[in-house]
């Protein structure tokens, strides 16, 4: 039998009471964090979600900024290299024709110059070749025996008072 006595019988009755309680409370403590740490973690999850969303809309919006403010700038340098080079363009285009008009002036010169030095058909413009007196000339017979009828009242070259002796 036993020797345990009502007095052990209680204390062990009260140890195992104890014993069960302190389970059962560590079993509602565990399911406690259990839920908690699951209301936590779905909250944990719902928050995460809604950070990397605003997160991601604000990278997209800064992006998008960033992305307007380096098209205006490439814009406004594109715009100032392109005056840029209209002006120089336009500068040397018109020293380019400058110089071009002084070239076309000079040779005007020179071939106005050279027209001045030769006589001209009084019939028909071309280079005269024959003259007949002092300011009238022709380029060949034929002009001269078709204008002839006109030159012949102002015509002021000698006239023979003899025919030459042959």
């Amino acid at each position: 039998m036993s020797d345990t006595t009502p007095e052990v019988k209680l204390e062990v009755s009260a140890i195992e009471e104890s014993t069960q309680v302190d389970e059962f409370i560590n079993e509602q403590t565990r399911a406690i964090i259990a839920n908690l740490q699951k209301h936590w973690m779905t909250q944990y999850e719902e928050n995460r979600e809604k950070v990397l969303v605003e997160i991601t809309e604000k990278l997209h919006q800064e992006f998008l900024n960033d992305l307007q403010k380096i098209r205006s700038e490439l814009l406004q340098e594109f715009k100032e290299e392109l005056e840029t080079m209209r002006t120089e363009l336009d500068t040397k285009y018109r020293e380019d024709l400058k110089l071009e008009g002084a070239k076309l002036l000079e040779k005007h010169r020179r071939d106005l110059s050279e027209a001045k030095k030769k006589q001209w058909c009084c019939q028909c413009e071309n280079e005269a070749i024959y003259h007949c007196c002092w300011n009238t000339a022709y380029c060949s017979i034929e002009c001269q025996q078709g204008h002839w009828g006109t030159h012949r009242r102002t015509c002021r070259r000698r006239k023979p008072s003899s025919p030459p002796i042959r």
